[in-house]
């Protein structure tokens, strides 16, 4: 639907006509849009079986890894270190450094354009990555652990808001899926994590708290409230579908929050479907946690869930959509929701019910209770 409405404020843009720097940019926004629907689809149907979606999670957590030591590594030297490539046939930029400075520390952005695009990148990969290390039997604990380390320590020493809250995010929600004594430890492990950012970046824990605390003096803060209002105005004037996609353009005014964007550019209906998308992937991955019949499918689907609502939530703190990475990030894990979903249902339907009722058994309590009821099966006096 999101495609739909999409389309159809395009065409109602361009029968009223836009101006000439819009049109440009309304044509690639659509283009993008489709390519992002594309990869969507592509994952959902194309993943025929666990082993293929373990490769794309796999795949996954390793650009998140690269990613975040690409951002260790800009944060101990201060440079980009993407200035260093050059590739063949292509003429670099006057200036590609896609750091910035907060608090007397570096803001890293690893391969990515903006650090708020990099923090997106970090809080997808870190439930996957987390729950990769937990259920891979494969792997070494040195293969299975280096790559929580590396996505932890970034997202610690990212000083960005957005990043730090969608880790949080993540965090959380993956803890329903945990045991007890794994609670615990992922709790002793942050009091660790803190203290060593303590001692190894003197001041860095004071700058993270005065990104949550300075209010009205921080200068990000008062541009995305002021901006507020002028989104709102502008909506006013198309409210249904919108002025089009990729015809908000930042030199009208940055919002820093896709979903008021959304409403600029695609109205109350593009709003609505593209909540109701990223609310269908939470139902699907929460609905294969449910159904699925061994404690690995249950972790993954609590991790991609965990990755979504991620996502979602740091989209309400920047512009996501207009950020290549970030986009992408959302569409592949709307796709692997699908996928699992599918794929768990799939598993099921195909083992025997004797089969079924031992699995179903094994599981924990807590599980246990919340195994969907079976028509002729869970109706007895017992069940």
């Amino acid at each position: 639907m999101l495609l739909v409405f999409a389309v159809a404020s395009y065409a109602i843009a361009m029968l009223h006509g836009v101006p000439e720097k819009e049109s440009s940019p309304a044509d690639g926004g659509l283009i993008r849009l489709f390519a992002w629907t594309g990869i969507c689809f592509l994952l959902n149907d194309g993943l025929r079986n666990r082993i293929e979606l373990l490769k794309v999670l796999r795949h996954i957590v390793m650009a998140g890894t690269l990613t975040a030591c690409l951002g260790l590594l800009q944060f101990v030297t201060g440079s980009s270190l993407v200035d260093w490539m050059s590739i063949p046939g292509l003429n670099s930029a006057d200036s590609i450094s896609n750091i910035d400075v907060r608090g007397d520390f570096v803001r890293a952005a690893g391969m990515a354009s903006h650090p708020l695009e990099y923090g997106v990148v970090l809080a997808v990969s870190f439930p996957l990555a987390i729950t990769l290390a937990f259920t891979d039997t494969t792997k070494s604990w040195l293969a299975k652990w280096t790559p929580v380390c590396a996505i932890v320590c970034a997202s610690a020493l990212s000083v960005s808001r957005t990043a730090l809250i969608a880790t949080a995010v993540s965090f959380v929600a993956l803890i329903p899926a945990w045991p007890k004594q794994r609670r615990r430890r992922a709790y002793v492990a942050i009091v660790l994590l803190l203290v060593g950012v303590y001692f190894i970046t003197p001041g860095m824990l004071g700058t993270l708290r005065g990104l949550f605390t300075f209010g009205s003096a921080d200068s990000s803060i008062n541009s995305r409230t002021e901006s507020f209002s002028i989104a709102i105005e502008m909506v006013a004037n198309n409210p249904i579908v919108g002025r089009g996609f990729g015809t908000f353009l930042p030199e009208y005014v940055i919002v820093d929050n896709q979903y008021l964007g959304l409403l600029v550019e695609l109205g109350v209906l593009g709003v609505i479907s593209f909540v109701s998308l990223i609310a269908a992937g939470l139902h699907c991955a929460k609905r294969a946690r449910l159904v699925s019949v061994d404690e690995v499918m249950i972790q993954l689907s609590q991790a991609v869930l965990a990755s979504l609502a991620a996502v979602g939530i740091a989209f309400a703190f920047f512009d996501g959509l207009s950020f290549p990475m970030a986009a992408a990030m959302l569409f592949l894990i709307l796709g692997v929701s699908g996928a699992l979903w599918r794929i768990v249902q799939e598993e099921r339907a195909a083992l025997p019910a004797g089969k079924l009722d031992a699995l179903t058994a094994r599981m924990t309590p807590g599980f246990r209770l919340l195994r969907p009821r079976r028509e002729g099966v869970d109706d007895g006096p017992n069940a």
